[in-house]
């Protein structure tokens, strides 16, 4: 027998060998196997839930309460997520919103949950330790709302397609540093893409020169029901939040100290006095108007409109084109636009988003509306990569949003308001003489963390009647938000076996409402005028008060292209705090944003059911609907039926 049998190794492997054979063994013959619970996993679906207080019982709340802990100024992002804050530590909070949820800024944003790839790029080239800092601490914040709102928000791979050998590396190079900086929660690993596996994946793309596509992760999400979630969480934790109350004047003691507000009901005209031992000004990028009633010893607002100081305002517009520009589940980002910007064509609600351009205002307008030429510039971008004509008519719809680029106000004097001295890439907290606490700047992704440091900087100054320290820690890190629980990723196959419903409506509706899908599907099955797409909510064809709904030559495939229903309507009206057509039309659902022809179809139907739940009069209800079809009618419609050449671009 060979030395090598009679050896210690042999006798090692031997040894070896039976261990792992004794563990096939167990595994495989002697260990009961585990007891599957995929039939009892799931909770049953949450069907029915207590009505939250009406908007009336909110009025009385604020007219009864003596003072409020915290007065927020502002219903965006950075408000309601302050407010949410605050009421899970155990503070007495209200908000203040002069229009609705999300009216601003926070609904039109790129629709991305993101460290910022360009901001990392600048971080290294420039060694900026702050441009770093903003980006590990965007990552962070990226993971929370993947984690707190997973029904609104979802990982999308973003393709960089690369048209020059020597930037292959530099690239993939750059996405394996976004992922290393992101740490634990990094998302999935970058890779790189043949020329023909990017052919295959995106083949509308132009591949004639294409060397490669570099292939990263990040978070997308629906920006306008994400902040309506945040502020309905917030009231579930006891806050008192209202939209349509705009605030008036701002109360000072003698000392010249902030101790709330004054507000007028917009729907009303009734005038209600707000005190609050603390008073936050979360604006975006109104953050100014507030500053300048600071300033005045009443707490009044100047005669005339003053030009900005602490925000430095930029238009950014978006476009929405058809899925088929851009692959299903998948973005491009274009890393260098002929004028230097980054831009992004992402697929968002089952179309295109592309966007953004970026151009400096002198002043910051209520209601931006985009430009002609804006949208040809990204429509210009976009044709770079696209192998077929990209057409004007294909624009869906458009918008122009205000970026909350901000600057300490202190280190402006007076008649410089266009100087760029103090400029800050994230947020900025201020603390004026007269205790005015004023959070701005960011971006989306960093709305918790913002929300946060403002309240830790309340807790911190202010002495809430002896509490403070019987006051909870951040409670927003673990906070599911409203939706998000007992919610997977397959909810809309659950909807499809237990309501018999489309695939495209059972996804619409999970991807925006989470787990209180079922309680729209029970209103849906109760009437068939109630599964009607809004856009025939209108038609004379269709009663309210009818059970059923002949269907005969006014149904086609069109009316049904997009997957929102009158029982949608009905429990917007019902949960969410809706008070005009376009609140439900461009934030509740975001149809004007994703086709505004189709949004301006929809809108008589949407006043018809509204007027009738919220008991408006005929001035009332003429005067919204107006108002519906002049918003929506600025959205990228074009003004003019153009020839077929005139919408190509060259």
């Amino acid at each position: 027998m060979s030395k090598f049998f009679r050896g210690p190794l042999f006798k090692s492997a031997l040894a070896s060998g039976a261990v792992a054979g004794g563990v096939i063994l167990y595994l495989d013959f002697i260990r009961p196997p585990v007891v599957s619970n995929l039939n009892n996993s799931y909770k049953p679906l949450r069907k029915d839930i207590p009505q939250p207080p009406t908007r009336q019982e909110l009025l009385e709340k604020v007219e009864k309460s003596p003072k409020f802990d915290v007065l927020v100024v502002g219903g965006g992002a950075t408000g309601t997520g302050v407010a949410l804050d605050a009421a899970t530590r155990g503070l007495n909070v209200c908000l203040l919103e002069k229009n609705d949820f999300a009216s601003g800024t926070s609904s039109k944003s790129t629709k991305m949950a993101h460290g910022g790839v360009r901001y990392l790029e600048k971080a290294i080239f420039q060694l900026s330790k702050a441009q770093l800092d903003l980006v590990i601490e965007a990552l962070n914040e990226r993971g929370n709302m993947l984690r707190t709102a997973p029904h609104l928000c979802s990982v999308l791979p973003i393709m960089i397609p690369v048209y020059k050998w020597w930037q292959v590396p530099y690239f993939f190079v750059g996405c394996k540093m976004y992922d290393w900086f992101a740490g634990h929660q990094n998302l999935r690993s970058s890779t790189i893409f043949s020329s023909e596996m990017t052919s295959a994946i995106a083949p509308m793309m132009d591949d004639s020169n294409l060397k490669a596509a570099c292939v990263y992760h990040d978070g997308t999400f629906n920006d306008a029901r994400m902040n309506a979630t945040l502020a309905i969480t917030a009231i579930d934790q006891g806050a008192t939040v209202l939209n349509y109350m705009e605030v008036k004047q701002l109360i000072k003691d003698d000392n010249n100290k902030v101790k709330g507000a004054i507000a007028i009901d917009r729907e009303t005209g009734k005038e209600y006095t707000v005190k609050a031992t603390s008073t936050v000004n979360a604006t975006g990028p109104l953050v100014d108007k507030v500053l300048e009633m600071d300033k005045d010893p009443k707490g009044l607002p100047p005669r005339e409109v003053q030009p900005p100081k602490m925000v430095v305002p930029s238009s950014g517009v978006h476009v929405v084109l058809p899925e088929y520009y851009c692959p299903r589940d998948m973005g491009l980002l274009d890393p260098s636009t002929s004028d230097g910007r980054v831009m992004f064509f992402l697929p968002w609600q089952g179309k295109v988003l592309a966007g953004t351009t970026d151009i400096p205002l002198k002043t910051v307008p209520e209601s931006p509306v985009p430009t002609e030429e804006e949208i040809q510039d990204i429509l210009h971008e976009l044709q770079k990569y696209i192998v077929f004509p990209v057409n004007r008519n294909d624009v869906l719809s458009a918008w122009s949003g205000v970026r909350p680029l901000v600057r300490d106000p202190s280190t402006v004097k007076e008649g410089e308001s266009g100087s760029t001295q103090g400029l800050v890439r994230s947020h900025l907290i201020t603390v004026s003489p007269t205790d005015l606490v004023t959070i701005s700047g960011g971006k989306w992704t960093t709305y918790r963390e913002m929300a946060e440091e403002t309240v830790d900087t309340l807790v911190n100054k202010f002495d809430f009647d002896g509490k403070n320290n019987t006051l909870l820690p951040c409670q927003t890190n673990n906070l599911v938000l409203i939706g998000g629980e007992e919610y997977s990723k397959n909810y809309s196959a659950r909807l499809i076996h237990e309501y018999k419903i489309p695939l495209k409506l059972a996804k619409h509706l999970s991807h925006n409402y989470g787990s209180r899908s079922a309680m729209i599907l029970e209103l849906y099955h109760q009437s068939d005028y109630n599964k009607l797409p809004i856009t025939l909510a209108s038609s004379k064809s269709f009663a309210p008060s009818e059970d059923t709904a002949s269907t005969e030559n006014h149904l086609s495939y069109q009316s049904f292209d997009e997957p929102f229903t009158i029982a949608e309507l009905k429990y917007s009206l019902k949960y969410e705090y809706i008070r005009t057509p376009i609140d439900f039309l461009a934030r509740r659902t975001r149809l004007a944003f994703l086709n505004a022809r189709e949004a301006l179809s929809a809108v008589d139907g949407v006043v018809e059911i509204m007027k009738k739940d919220l008991q408006w009069d005929e001035e009332t209800t003429e005067k919204l609907r107006n108002q519906a079809k002049d918003y929506i009618g600025q959205m990228g419609i074009s003004p003019k039926k153009f020839d077929v050449e005139e919408f190509v671009i060259q």
